[in-house]
């Protein structure tokens, strides 16, 4: 295993953001049905799994080497990720409230089901007239099998071993290919009756980026690769292509992973650092947030027969809107809920080495391996 040493990654911060605002874009397109506009964001999840992977081994990996750090690793991932998932569950059910309000019959016990479930992470709340796994906000679909891929990645760590690892990418790899062709495309694994694919993505895009880790990037390069792999990127998300398994195919399979095993390593140029961190940092609240509002926005839109114009001038409020919400999510409830949550955490487990104030929990606890670790950036988004 190559060593961990204290490693900042600024392209993955602007890497998740890029892929948070495609995902943005593809549920306002999808709403509005407009064609080609983000229109193969979906593949986005995939690369979010892919950098998920990648990152916590690199922040994790050693630590887990010693079987005991297992349930603090699980401690730690609960308080990263729960407070936009309850945030997301808790808008989602006002907004999906409101919506049965204005002519569909309100089951309230129903809705009180399925709230819980959304709260817990759970697949299993279903709503009348939609499919979704996760009816309140779409996009905790692919946190529900990031989760689930972490639980795994912590429990089963001693046997994730190189020759481990490449069996499993292998044989998940050719499941993903197999589904894609019969399918048509990989968009799968929010709805029900897909939970066998969903866990294929994660299964692949995860754990290839935990072997990448462990098999090392490309060396150090110059910031220009870091302008090319951006414009690679967008250019992958936001090709106005028509949809093809081939395509989902190559993207999961070789582009992503050939992204970041030459860009990780990338010099940012001094000017970009900071505004990678900020948008990296608001890149999971965007993603856990969006959803409701968009469904808001639609409404107005659709009963409203907006023309062109102003139909055009909404969906720039709507993505000012997001941006705004995302903004506020991280500033007044992420923040101050995962300073809380280390705070607590830490006065109920045994004492560690240094006093725990605030936000510091993470970096405290944790090698500051990459700035997901040191910072509790988010290490992973998803699509919906």
């Amino acid at each position: 295993m190559i060593p961990r040493g204290s490693r900042h990654y600024p392209i993955l911060d602007l890497y998740r953001a890029i892929a948070s605002f495609a995902v943005v874009l593809y549920h306002i397109a999808g709403s509005l049905e407009i064609a080609g506009m983000a229109s193969h964001a979906y593949v986005a999840v995939d690369f979010f799994f892919l950098l998920s992977g990648f990152v916590i081994d690199r922040a994790y990996g050693a630590r887990l080497e010693d079987p005991s750090y297992r349930l603090e690793f699980l401690l730690v991932r609960f308080v990263r990720l729960w407070p936009m998932i309850v945030l997301g569950t808790l808008v989602g059910a006002f907004v999906a409230t409101g919506s049965l309000l204005r002519g569909h019959a309100l089951d309230l016990s129903n809705m009180a089901l399925v709230l819980a479930f959304g709260l817990l992470l759970l697949p299993f709340g279903r709503m009348p007239l939609t499919a979704s796994i996760f009816p309140f906000d779409g996009p905790l679909w692919s946190l529900f099998y990031e989760v689930v891929a972490n639980a795994a990645y912590g429990f089963a760590f001693r046997w994730l071993r190189l020759p481990v690892l490449s069996i499993l990418v292998v044989l998940c790899g050719g499941g993903l290919v197999v589904i894609s062709l019969q399918q048509g495309d990989l968009e799968l694994g929010a709805r029900t009756g897909e939970i066998s694919a969903g866990f294929l993505r994660v299964g692949f895009s995860f754990f290839a980026g935990v072997l990448m880790s462990r098999i090392g990037t490309a060396p150090t390069v110059s910031g220009r690769t870091a302008i090319i792999s951006v414009a690679v990127l967008i250019a992958v998300l936001f090709v106005p292509l028509p949809l093809h398994p081939i395509y989902d195919i190559a993207c999961v399979l070789v582009v992503f992973p050939l992204l970041i095993w030459r860009s990780a390593a990338t010099t940012v140029p001094p000017g970009w650092r900071q505004a990678c961190s900020f948008v990296g940092e608001l890149s999971y609240p965007l993603y856990a947030v969006h959803y409701p509002i968009t469904r808001v926005f639609f409404y107005f839109q659709d009963k409203l027969a907006l023309g062109k114009t102003a139909l055009a001038f909404s969906i720039v409020l709507e993505v000012i809107t997001c941006l705004g919400a995302a903004y506020a999510a991280t500033k007044f409830v992420d923040q101050p809920a995962r300073d809380w949550l280390g705070s607590w955490i830490e006065r109920v487990r045994s004492p560690r080495t240094v006093p725990v104030t605030g936000s510091t929990w993470v970096a405290q606890v944790l090698p500051a391996t990459t700035a997901a670790a040191s910072a509790g950036k988010p290490e992973l988004s998803g699509r919906e």
